[in-house]
């Protein structure tokens, strides 16, 4: 009996407890919308307590908001990629549609109200900020484009934006 009394009681110890938190609370996303995102479940799925979870996000809003930061950094990658091709404004609307439908949770919480008070969240604000300066400097080069193809790259462009959501 004095063994068992005496034996210390283990802590669970994870390798990067913030990242398999993001990634519980994507499958979760995926699963059942930015509604069905808790930290309870959050927890349970990576076998941790509660108190775990509050140790890196202080609430669900900031659980949602490092994952919508993952989602625009993902989104960044798709639309650097097309944006070196011979119609950067075209890939790079391609990249956000098809980001668009394949993730489409994730994309809702990015650019949803859930999240409308980004300047809470400095590292969601600064890769949506990265997102849209990527943008930027797409439609600035757009500009050195003969007038036809710009008024079809704007008008395409609108398309895209309206789309998904």
């Amino acid at each position: 009996m004095r063994g068992l009394m005496n034996t210390p009681r283990r802590s669970y110890r994870h390798g990067n407890l913030p990242n398999a938190l993001r990634a519980a609370a994507r499958a979760i996303l995926d699963e059942a919308g930015p509604d069905g995102v808790g930290l309870r479940e959050t927890a349970s799925r990576v076998g941790v307590s509660a108190t775990a979870v509050h140790r890196h996000f202080t609430s669900k809003e900031d659980l949602l908001a490092s994952v919508a930061a993952d989602g625009f950094r993902e989104l960044a990658t798709a639309m650097n990629m097309g944006a070196t091709g011979s119609d950067p404004l075209g890939a790079v609307g391609f990249a956000y549609f098809d980001f668009a439908l394949q993730k489409r949770d994730l994309f809702r919480l990015m650019f949803g109200s859930i999240l409308v008070e980004r300047a809470k969240y400095p590292k969601l604000n600064e890769a949506a900020s990265a997102v849209f300066g990527l943008l930027r400097r797409i439609t600035v080069r757009a500009d050195e484009w003969p007038h036809e193809d710009k008024v079809a790259g704007v008008a395409a462009w609108g398309l895209v934006m309206a789309s998904p959501s």
